[in-house]
Parts: C-alpha cells; structure tokens; sequence
C-alpha cells in the first residue's frame, strides 16, 4: 500500500478539510510556521496511534470533531476477513477513484474512531452488511431465497450474494463505514497490519543520550529489526508469562498450607509488556570510541540517511511499504552534502515500497528536487492551502518565495557568447552523448557542426524536471535565443506535454521526443562489449544501463550500478561509436536528422547575421560617400 494524499480537518490550523496529494517523494515547502511540520506530525498520530491532544485541535473550534485521514493505491489483492480471503473492491471499501481512504476522527474528548469512506451500497436494508453478523446474514439470504446457492457459514460470501441479488437496482454512495465497533473489530485489526511503516525524523530533536533513534540510526535499525520479528517475540513473551504464572500459581497453593489468609491475598499478575529494546545494545563507535551520538549533528545526519538507504536495501524490509517523513534533511550539511542528499532521497524512492516526504526552505536543497515532487504552503484567508508544483504559476510563486536564481554560468548567458541556438537535452549524460556524436559525425559529414567547437551553439541539460531546470528554462526564454529541444520518450506523457509547449511558443524554438527510450538505446551492442565484456542485444525501448548492470551482476554482485553505467555510455561508448556503428543502430539517422536540424538553423542566424552586417556596412558606405560629396567645393565652372 502507499500514501496517496492525506486529508486534515480541524487540526491545528487546517481548520477547513484539506487534501494533501502525496507522491513517491514529497516536498513540503512555504515560510515558518505555515504548516509543514502539521502534516508530518498528523501522519505521525495517524499511523503510530499516537494520542491526539486537545492543543492538537483548531483553537477556534475545540469542541468540534477532528479528522485526520489517509488515502492509499497499490492496494494488496486479496484481504482476510473472517478468516476468509477477499477484496476491499468486493465488500465495496474503495472511494470512487479506486484507492482505500481511510479516517481516524477524535471528539471533543479525544476519542477516536475509524471509519472507512468509500463508494457503499446505499440500498435500505443492504447499506450495512458489514455490520451484521453471521446469523444476520444468514436470515437475510433466507428471506431472498439464496440459502441453496450460498455458503452460509462465510460472510463475505453472503455479502456478495446479498448485493449482487439487487442487479441494476443497486445504488452506490459515498458513505463512512465505521472500521472499530464492537463488532466490527475484524476489520480494522485485518487492515492495520497492511498499512506503511512510517517513520518522523524532526528538525529540533535534542542533541542528548536520552534520544536514541535519531541520535544514533542503529537504534532505529534495531527497532525495525525487534519490529519485524515482533510475532516471535509475542509468543516467546506468552510462553514466558506462561511459566512463570504456573511457578507463582504452585508457590501461591503451596503458601495457602502455612497462612491461608495471606495466599488469599496475593495474585499472580505482570505488571508491564516486556520491552525488548532495552535487551539488546548496538552502536557504531569510531576508532577514537567516540560513540556515533556524541558526534556532529551534521555526521549524525549522515549516518541516517546512509542508513536509510541501507535498509531500502534491505531483507527486513522485502514486500513491505515504509514511509520516512524528515523535517529539514539539509540541516548541518554543506551545500555538496545537500546534493548527495537529494540524490539519495531519489534513489530511495525507486524502490518499490519506499516514500520520502520531506520540508525545506532552502532554496539549494528545493532547486534539485523535482516539480512534480512540490508542494507549496501558503496561509489563505484564515487558513493553510496547498498546491501541487505542476503549473507554471505555483513554480514562480515557489521560486520567487524561496529565492531561487537561474544558475548564471556561461551557458545560461548566450548573449554574451554569440550564441545563435540552445540545444536543450534532459541531463550531463545526455550532452556528452549528443557532443561526442556531433564530433564523429562531422568528420565524415563537413556539413554538420562539431557541437563541441562551435561558439554559435550551446548543450545544456534542462530536462532534469527539477525546479532549478525550470528556473533556468524560463530565464533562456527571456532572451529570446532559439532553442532545439530533445526529450528522451520513457515519460512520453510528460515530455509530449512540454515539446507542444515548446513547439506552441513561436518563437523559432522547437522539440521533439527519441524515437528510441533514451540516448544509450543508440548505443552499439559491440561498444557494450568493449566497455563492459558482455553481450548483450539492446533494443529501442529496454533500459539498457538496468539490464546491463543485472546482466554483469550475475557473476559479480560488486558489479557497477545502472547509474554508473549510464556515465560510462555516454560518456566513453559515445566517443568509441563509429559512422557505421551509428547507421546499425539508428538505420532511419534520427541523430544525424537532430544535427542536420541543428546546423541549418545556427548556419541561417549566421548567414542572417553577416548579410545584416553586410547591409549595415553598404549603409555606412554610402552615408559616407554621400556625406563627402556634398563637402567637396567644385571649383572653376563658369
């Protein structure tokens, strides 16, 4: 299962209901104190079952009902009610979009309450079937005449007789199902164990012993690792507690033989739940035996999101979802380490089961994240509103709150280079490929420029999708330069959205999508074999460095990742391809067609340019001329 939006009522300040849409990676962003840390600590409350308090509610309407709410997708198949498998689709648990949206309200008092809003059959009669119990339901199939054709000692079968005997009758509206009444504690119970992991790491956690799990990460290593084994544990505990309540039993009837009042007296009872973590010790100590939690906050972070990373890794977290919500992760880190940061934060969502949700106000840290990863928190009339970082107002609002600047180098200043075009590509992999290429294609065809020497033109990588790429996209485009932009075609969605954008502009720029996945689907399978010694046959749409990296991996599990892979193709394959190698792997020359496009255009702004200097010099010329002869005397006529 995974978090697909949170819904906030009457907490804090989210006074009015609000829907939070959340993705593989999530980025909080807005001023202090406009509601960043709300929604992380929300999600703390609703998954950990920690204890709302009064000071949790809205100061203006404490006495009205709190929500706190999750939505989820990726839901698992089947689900065991009632010992019996079946679906949420089945007994009718999904919301009109298909995705489980599930509800924890507190009252006045606290006291919560779990409810389950979905797309519910609101016939009378039928409306709570999930409430009834077995001898309930029973009656009911009775009295429609289905006892014949259904199993009446499995509920959920008689549910679905039940509601299938309506037909076209059958009415579907929104309703809140209650997930924790007195009969109904099969069902929650069945769903609580599906639900992510999640995990809050806060920006002010004290810097003493007393904090363990953020001090030092192997804590927390050892508390997901006591988590996991947590059935075992439960039983060893119920076998302990077991014998020892037979040894106080026996000693009890053996007393009642010397003072039968005082046996009387005495009961056998535990007085608390072992805790285990506390049986155990672990650290990660340095060869000073300096221990990791006696150390720089900022190394400290380090750590953790190394471990992070480890875990994502990890067997104990196979098949299982987890959520790790971290306030400020650029707190204590040089701007290099942030870098690192993001791209861990990224690599961690690509694998399966595991969102990152994070807050910031750094414009360094914010930059490198994706668009599609933002959300923007502003205080509305009264209220916190959030927006979704897709559109280009909500980025310019982002940017011009966070004070992020276009990166300034030479590239992003083609005026003063005499740049005539921008070559737009999607990263640093993707200019080395197309650069090398221009080099070897222009030794065999003259006409086409070697994009590495020439200043008329200029490779950039704008296609990353991060806020700093639209922030320098939207910059270039003030200057009017032409652009020529290329997207790789493995998010053809969102790619084909911005080369009609691009295309729409009129302004001489154009783009367009690969034919092929990405750049290294270009790439020769016998320059593979010279750079990596294996075979392999690379076709237009696999990912080629992932299933180069599995392919070496089976015989070297230290073998190099996809990502350094990718370098190593477009940085040293792209250079060892050969005219040839090129034709073999693009037959229809859809690269030598880009650079072709390339050079007509910047040998046209030139050959425009040089006739308007040319121009401008026959203008100067004859000004010159004219000028001089009306200052010359002609002398003797008469």
């Amino acid at each position: 299962m995974k978090l697909r939006e949170v819904i906030l009522k009457n907490f804090r300040g989210y006074y009015r209901e609000t829907r939070i849409a959340v993705s593989d990676l999530t980025a909080l962003i807005g001023k202090n104190d406009v509601g960043k840390s709300t929604i992380l600590e929300a999600l703390d409350i609703f998954f950990n079952q920690s204890k709302i308090d009064i000071t949790d509610k809205n100061i203006f309407h404490a006495d009205e009902e709190t929500i706190i709410g999750c939505v989820f997708n990726d839901l698992p198949t089947e689900i065991a009610l009632e010992n019996v498998t079946t679906t949420f689709s089945k007994e009718y648990l999904l919301n009109q979009e298909g995705n489980l949206e599930i509800l924890k309200k507190y009252s006045s008092n606290g006291k919560q309450s779990i409810w389950i809003r979905a797309n519910h059959p609101s016939n009378d009669g039928f409306n709570d079937l999930l409430l009834k119990k077995n001898n309930e339901l029973k009656a009911m199939v009775r009295t429609a005449h289905l006892e014949d054709s259904v199993n009446l000692s499995i509920n959920s079968i008689m549910r679905a007789a039940l509601w299938t005997s309506l037909g076209d009758a059958i009415t579907l509206e929104t309703k809140e199902i209650s997930a924790d009444q007195a009969d109904e504690k099969k069902l929650w119970p069945k769903i609580e164990p599906l639900l992510p992991a999640y995990r809050l790491f806060k920006a002010d956690r004290p810097s003493s012993d007393e904090d363990q799990e953020a001090q030092d990460p192997m804590q927390h290593a050892m508390k997901v690792a006591l988590e996991d084994q947590s059935a075992q544990l439960a039983d060893i505990a119920k076998e302990v507690q077991r014998k020892v309540s037979e040894v106080a039993t026996n000693t009890i009837q053996k007393l009642k033989e010397f003072d039968p009042a005082l046996a009387a007296t005495l009961t056998p009872k535990f007085k608390k739940e072992p805790t285990w973590e506390k049986a155990f010790s672990f650290s990660l100590t340095g060869d000073n035996s300096i221990p990791l939690n006696k150390r720089g906050s900022g190394i400290r972070r380090l750590v953790l999101f190394s471990f992070f990373r480890a875990t994502t890794e990890s067997p104990l977290f196979e098949g299982k979802n987890i959520i790790y919500a971290i306030e400020e992760p650029e707190t204590s880190q040089h701007p290099d380490a942030q870098r690192m940061i993001v791209r861990t934060l990224r690599e961690m969502t690509e694998k399966n089961g595991c969102q990152v949700i994070i807050t910031t106000h750094v414009p360094g840290l914010a930059s490198l994240l994706p668009i599609e990863s933002l959300r923007y928190i502003t205080n509305g009339e009264g209220y916190p509103e959030v927006e979704v970082g897709t559109t280009d107002g909500v980025l310019r609002r982002i940017a011009d709150t966070l004070g992020v600047l276009p990166d300034l180098t030479p590239p992003l200043m083609p005026q003063h280079h005499n740049v005539k075009l921008v070559v737009c590509v999607e990263g640093p992999n993707d200019v080395s490929f197309l650069t090398k290429i221009s080099q070897i294609a222009h030794q065999e065809y003259p006409d086409i420029i070697d994009l590495s020497l020439s200043p008329a033109v200029v490779v950039i990588p704008l296609g990353g999708g991060a806020l700093k790429e639209w922030v320098n996209h939207n910059y270039l485009q003030k200057l009017g330069t032409p652009e020529y932009h290329i997207y790789d075609s493995d998010n053809t969605h969102a790619h084909a959205a911005t080369c009609n954008r691009v295309n729409q502009r009129g302004d001489g720029s154009s783009a367009r999508e690969t034919a092929k996945r990405e750049m290294e689907n270009y790439i020769h399978a016998d320059v593979v074999k010279e750079l990596f010694g294996v075979d392999i046959e690379i076709t237009d749409t696999m990912d080629v460095p992932t299933e180069i990296s599995a392919l070496i991996r089976k015989t070297n599990p230290e073998g190099p990742r996809p990502d350094t892979i990718k370098k190593r193709i477009n940085n040293i394959g792209a250079a060892k391809m050969t005219i040839d190698l090129l034709h073999s792997r693009d037959p229809d020359d859809e690269i030598l067609s880009w650079l072709r496009e390339i050079s007509a255009v910047v040998n046209a702004c030139i050959c425009t340019f040089v006739r308007s200097l040319l121009h401008f010099g026959y203008c100067v010329r004859r000004h010159w001329l004219i000028n001089s002869a009306s200052s010359i005397k002609i002398t003797g006529i008469k």
